[in-house]
């Protein structure tokens, strides 16, 4: 049963003067977890990935950089890769692991896919204009400064960019991942820095970047989100108005409650993106997936450039995608399983 307006402003105001007691002042936002799709969608089975041996300078780092974000990428506390160096077991060696549930999962034929190539790096130093600096020139006896002149110091910019060539291949020679994106990050300093930062310093960067990118177009992720909610009243007005504030500011201590509020304004403002968008996204951050959709597209078809909704819509996609992803490797992980 809804609640009247009378008992919503009663207890929207009881419950924010206690919250303005006792709770630390914070954004007004709706908490939002869930799982996020890869940018690739792999096929089902590709369980165990062996990394190989990258040519290039910077290969032996990228190796091991990659090798380590792969086997740390976990949903909901089940690593999702199993990760091998080099190329061992691709050519038919058996290997077993403990999958989820604890259960000894194996693959007859070895690591289901490869990812190799090659990963190049390059860097040039180039000026970047002058620092000026004040400095004493003449002192008196007592060693007291008595004249002072401007000294430019000659500043550079260190530039590295780094260059990876890489292909996942599946047993049969598919190609099922490629990344041929450039990474590139420059530094300014000064030739009487203290500290100037080495080529070496600045690719370990780029490798860990580079990393990171190959985890997330691979594995999916949980993630947890704090959104914000609207805030603007426009359209509303009376007792609506003030009730909407309200809710707002209630979003900082009682959730449940400012939903409360939010979905009971709708019955009253249905053509309000505001109110739209707020209850969609208190239905996404109770995993009602199929009710946020519609109140986001709502909201959508009133204000078309409005980019909350939109964005509510682009997470919602993510994790329905992600539930497909999970659902063929599960599928996998249930024929693989030993007794």
């Amino acid at each position: 049963m809804r609640r009247t307006i009378k008992s919503l402003v009663k207890a929207l105001g009881g419950a924010i003067t206690a919250a303005a007691c006792v709770a630390p002042l914070q954004a007004e936002t709706l908490t939002v977890q869930g799982v996020y799709a890869a940018n690739v969608d792999l096929p089902g089975d590709v369980e165990i990935i062996a990394v190989d041996r990258f040519a290039g300078l910077a290969g032996p780092d990228a190796q091991v950089a990659i090798m380590q974000a792969l086997g740390s990428a976990a949903v909901e506390g089940l690593r999702h890769f199993r990760v091998v160096q080099g190329n061992p077991g691709f050519f038919g060696e058996t290997v077993i692991f403990v999958g989820p549930s604890g259960a000894n999962t194996q693959n007859e034929n070895g690591a289901d896919a490869v990812l190799s190539g090659t990963l190049r790096g390059e860097s040039f130093d180039q000026r970047a204009g002058f620092r000026t600096r004040r400095e004493c020139v003449a002192r008196d006896k007592d060693g007291d400064c008595v004249r002072r002149k401007d000294i430019d110091v000659p500043c550079f910019e260190r530039r590295v960019q780094l260059n990876p060539r890489l292909l996942l291949t599946s047993r049969d020679g598919r190609v099922l991942y490629a990344n041929n994106q450039p990474l590139v990050d420059s530094v300014r300093f000064c030739r009487d820095d203290f500290f100037i930062p080495t080529t070496f310093e600045i690719g370990g960067t780029l490798i860990d970047r580079l990393a990171a990118d190959i985890r997330f177009d691979l594995a999916p992720e949980v993630r947890v989100d704090d959104i914000r909610v609207m805030e603007a009243r426009k359209g509303l007005k009376g007792t609506d108005r003030d009730l909407f504030g309200d809710a707002v500011r209630l979003t900082k201590s009682d959730a449940y409650a400012a939903c409360l509020a939010f979905e009971d304004l709708e019955t009253r403002n249905p053509g309000n993106v505001s109110v739209l968008f707020n209850n969609g996204l208190c239905a996404e951050s109770q995993n009602d997936l199929v009710s946020a959709s519609d109140f986001y597209r709502r909201a959508l078809a009133l204000d078309p450039d409005r980019d909350y909704p939109s964005q509510g819509l682009e997470r919602i996609v993510s994790r329905e995608r992600a539930a497909v992803q999970l659902a063929a490797r599960a599928k996998v992980q249930a024929g693989r399983t030993v007794e």
